[in-house]
């Protein structure tokens, strides 16, 4: 069974990736992941608020983008498990895509933040962290 990763960066994301997943994936059988990756907080914010906290912040947070997606998939019948991680987006989507063993990671094609200061866009950034290993597929289709 193909496993599928899907990065969902910010609202903005979600309409066009429950399109793209929607019309690729409702009559195949796939294992597919909703991924929301937060950036860590100051260590100076965190020597005032507890472990607990901060993850719920996080968690919330996550939720928060991805749960339009999850609204969409569970109306057309995907199935999906959502995952809120903590880190830099592109490492620590690699890592989660390498430790899920990944076919495919969708990422969206439209120019982010990154890009425009010309730092790549999160699929380049992807496709050199996954690099030689070729076993994980990199598609900028949303």
């Amino acid at each position: 069974m193909m496993h599928v990763l899907v990065p969902i960066h910010d609202i903005s994301d979600v309409e066009c990736a429950a399109k793209h997943v929607i019309e690729r994936y409702r009559d195949q059988r796939v294992v597919l992941f909703l991924v929301n990756v937060q950036l860590p907080i100051s260590r100076f914010v965190t020597r005032f608020v507890s472990r607990h906290q901060l993850d719920e912040f996080h968690r919330e947070s996550g939720m928060q983008v991805l749960q339009p997606l999850i609204d969409k998939l569970d109306e057309a019948g995907i199935s999906h498990q959502e995952r809120i991680l903590v880190g830099h987006k592109a490492e620590t989507i690699a890592q989660f895509a390498r430790e899920h063993y990944c076919d495919l990671i969708m990422v969206p094609k439209h120019q982010g933040v990154l890009e425009s200061l010309g730092l790549g866009s999160i699929g380049s950034q992807l496709r050199q962290l996954i690099g030689a290993e070729g076993r994980c597929e990199v598609s900028e289709v949303y």
